[in-house]
């Protein structure tokens, strides 16, 4: 797709929020204003609806106080309003133009989750996040499968002023998972939730009445939401709680009811009638007044009865499918170590209300209700609004070492990750904190690549693309083309410095290191970066052009002359690097790949396996026969694309096996987009019934170490981490001579054969001759000096100071 057509299709479809860039550099703030949010603008409810009612007093009569709302919520959130008698509240329809609007305008921005992706936080605006509950389950960092979506919370809250934690446990965990401790720079109050303050007052019992419940116990039912998304399982989930609600209606007593509240996603698969005790939450109550009119609460993992142990009254776990839930999501603690009861049988839940105990203890208040006094919305107001200094704070200034920020790509199981991943096995952790950043739109397929990250490593999720606008975009496409005005240069440079602050605006980076090295908007962004940045460079970036035209001259041009360092990953891309695409020669370093030779090793034990996903010509059955085989096995490993040479190494295997028939041929792709060019050319070659195609697989190492020699065909390359895999389970190497495998092999002293297909079959030729040898390398010894060179240059990085930086 041309970049125009690409520009027509995000106009059309609303990715593109173009007026948003020019209300973010034209509007001026109006420090009168409050934006609150609640839900995404869903619902008005919790901490914003507690800190809603305390700014409609007195004390902040001059504020303009605008509220986000969703269409499908307007009259829900009206009548609540009227209910609390809360007047003069404007709304704005969620991701209208009037909320962006809103959003660039505010002096003041609330939130309980987070603003969309485009949002960009601006300079003087008082950000205060409430979040929206103490976290049971594990969240971001200690959650692998939301690390992949975790980039917008994890933004919101680096960009917040405030952050609102009403307890010590909670500021543990969110601090942990968020990594706010070396990230965060602004400042935690550490008061009782807004919500919670009704906790602290009497349950106004009129509601009991109106509700045609006077004189009644009642217990109530909040179940969390389990992600039910399918029909299937949605119905499942209703046929149990059916069989539950129809046990405990028979076990309750006359004067109990029992009040169901389903997540909203559930709402209308149940309606509760045929129970004599059993009724839905009143949908006019506020969820916390009517929490405080309840005299049992039963739940299993909503994070509600951390908040409901405030009423110091009873909480009864069913905790029925507890296995299956922690399988699939974890919980920081024990549940059954609570002064709670807890049963996973639906016969004991009932008995339990009836029961003596399940209330909280001291420990348990102390540990999780740390700061509630019943205040919360009123010292919290004060302190952000009046900016009178009443809330017990801490101010977040780092962990004591420097962020170094470093930009993976995709993750995708090829020599660049498996490079990037053993570098970072090899740098000393202790001296800073790394956190490694991706891309949402390339990983939100493939959550089993956060599965690799390594533990000690932090993530810095990059959540949404560019906020694009028209003349940004033909700016864009004329420097692409070559162009280079002032008027150009700088409506770019403006666009993507709105992309930093975007992204990391909030955040003190010391070093910003592009390793990826490839994707333009990647690029350009770091080049705004206010610190030291390096990019690397994985491949002969000009044959890259000419052979796939994924790079652009004239942005890489401009990249090698702006970052301050550029590293080749061996001596054969010097060339192409500096005269090829202009880096300044006294900006570019070399530095070899480092090698996890040792994951090698062990991965290659692990048993072969194909994961659902993985395509090939053959079964794994049919492969393992093959591998335990008798017969010589040719092995190739690279992504299915131009530069790999797949055809010309299939016509010369194709031309081997004439002669040598007890031979097979295993290419193996890790993506790439020829793979079913390849599998049909393979088709047509008389050999092709020993040739075996698969397009990736998690762990190929089972198979290269059951092989005979390892062949590279590429046209070029920059120093194949594949080479060192193979020689680190012995196998004879055997590559044609190109850029990025000469150095390498001459070194190593490997077989190299002319750069063709005649070259590619007399280097099979020479293995049949018993030429072709294995190849002996002290990987410890390359690693350690190419972490000691990545780590003198991140020390240069960082002296670069922010003056310099802008001069």
């Amino acid at each position: 797709m041309s970049f125009l057509n690409k520009v027509k299709k995000k106009l059309k479809n609303g990715s593109w929020y173009p007026f948003y860039n020019s209300f973010y550099e034209n509007n001026s703030l109006d420090p009168h204003m409050i934006l609150l949010e609640s839900r995404s603008g869903g619902a008005l409810e919790s901490n914003i609806l507690s800190l809603l009612k305390e700014l409609s007093r007195e004390p902040y009569k001059n504020f303009n106080l605008v509220l986000s709302v969703r269409k499908n919520a307007e009259n829900e959130i009206k009548e609540k309003l009227r209910k609390n008698s809360i007047q003069g509240v404007s709304f704005v329809h969620t991701g209208s133009v009037s909320y962006y609007r809103a959003l660039s305008r505010a002096g003041y921005l609330v939130n309980d989750s987070s603003f969309p992706g485009r949002f960009v936080k601006k300079e003087g605006q008082i950000y205060l996040n409430t979040w929206h509950g103490t976290p049971l389950k594990k969240m971001g960092r200690d959650n692998r499968p939301e690390m992949v979506t975790m980039g917008n919370v994890l933004r919101n809250l680096l960009d917040s002023d405030y952050i609102v934690f009403p307890n010590r446990f909670m500021e543990e965990k969110m601090s942990g998972a968020y990594m706010l401790n070396s990230l965060y720079r602004g400042t935690v109050l550490r008061e009782g939730y807004p919500r919670n303050d009704i906790f602290r007052q009497k349950p106004d019992l009129s509601m009991k009445e109106r509700a045609g419940f006077a004189g009644k116990t009642l217990l109530t039912y909040f179940p969390t939401y389990r992600g039910i998304f399918n029909q299937v399982e949605r119905q499942e989930y209703m046929e149990t709680l059916s069989a539950n609600l129809a046990l405990w209606d028979s076990q309750l007593k006359d004067d109990e009811i029992l009040l169901i509240k389903l997540h909203p996603f559930l709402h209308g698969s149940e309606t509760f009638d045929g129970y004599r005790h059993i009724r839905a939450f009143p949908t006019d109550w506020d969820t916390y007044e009517g929490l405080n009119l309840c005299d049992v609460l039963i739940t299993d993992y909503s994070s509600v009865f951390y908040d409901y142990a405030n009423t110091g009254k009873k909480v009864i776990f069913f905790a029925y499918d507890r296995a299956e839930y922690e399988s699939t999501r974890g919980m920081y603690e024990d549940i059954e170590t609570y002064p709670f009861h807890y049963t996973e049988d639906a016969a004991e839940v009932i008995p339990y209300a009836h029961a003596d105990g399940g209330t909280p203890d001291e420990t348990f208040m102390e540990k999780y209700a740390s700061y509630e006094d019943g205040h919360g919305a009123e010292k919290i107001c004060r302190q952000v609004f009046l900016h009178e200094d009443c809330c017990r704070q801490k101010k977040y200034t780092g962990n004591g070492k420097k962020n170094i920020l470093l930009y993976g790509g995709d993750l995708d199981q090829n020599g660049i990750t498996s490079a990037l991943y053993a570098m970072l096995h090899e740098l000393d952790l202790t001296k800073y904190n790394y956190f490694l950043s991706f891309r949402l739109i390339s990983v939100k397929d493939h959550p089993e690549r956060m599965d690799r990250i390594p533990d000690h490593i932090g993530i810095y999720p990059l959540s949404s693309e560019m906020n694009m606008d028209i003349l940004t975009g033909f700016a864009l496409m004329r420097k692409m083309r070559g162009a280079n005005t002032n008027s150009i240069n700088r409506r770019i440079h403006i666009a993507y410095h709105r992309e930093w602050k975007k992204h990391f605006g909030s955040t003190d980076f010391s070093a910003v290191i592009h390793y990826n090295g490839y994707e333009a908007y990647i690029t350009s962004l770091f080049e705004e970066s206010p610190c030291g940045r390096t990019i690397w460079v994985h491949n002969d970036m000009v044959d890259e052009i000419r052979t796939k035209g994924n790079q652009n001259i004239h942005l890489l041009r401009e990249a090698y002359q702006k970052y301050d360092h550029i590293v080749t990953v061996s001596d054969d891309i010097l060339d192409s690097t500096i005269h090829g695409i202009g880096a300044d020669p006294a900006r570019v370093t070399v530095i070899n790949n480092c090698h996890d030779y040792q994951s090698v090793i062990k991965r290659s034990e692990e048993p072969l396996v194909f994961q659902e996903t993985t395509k090939s010509t053959v079964s794994v059955d049919q492969l393992s026969a093959v591998l335990s085989g008798n017969d010589t096995k040719f092995i190739s490993i690279g992504r299915y694309s131009p530069e790999k040479g797949h055809v010309r190494l299939m016509n010369a295997f194709n031309t081997y096996r004439a002669s040598h028939p007890d031979t097979w041929l295993i290419i193996i792709g890790g993506v790439g987009t020829l793979y079913e060019d390849a599998v049909a050319h393979a088709k047509s070659l008389s050999a092709s019934d020993h040739i075996i195609l698969i397009y990736s697989m998690q762990n190929p190492m089972p198979i290269l170490k059951n092989c005979d020699l390892f062949l590279l065909s590429s046209f070029y390359e920059g120093r194949p981490i594949v080479l060192m895999e193979a020689a680190t389970l012995g196998l004879p190497l055997m590559t044609c001579d190109v850029n990025g495998c000469h150095g390498f092999m001459t070194e190593y002293h490997g077989t190299l054969t002319d750069n063709s297909e005649e070259g590619i079959l007399h280097g099979m030729q020479l293995f049949a001759e018993g030429k072709v040898h294995p190849i002996q390398i002290d990987f410890n010894k390359i690693n350690a000096a190419s972490a000691a060179q990545t780590e003198a240059l991140i020390k240069d990085c960082i002296h670069i100071s922010h003056s310099e930086r802008a001069h």
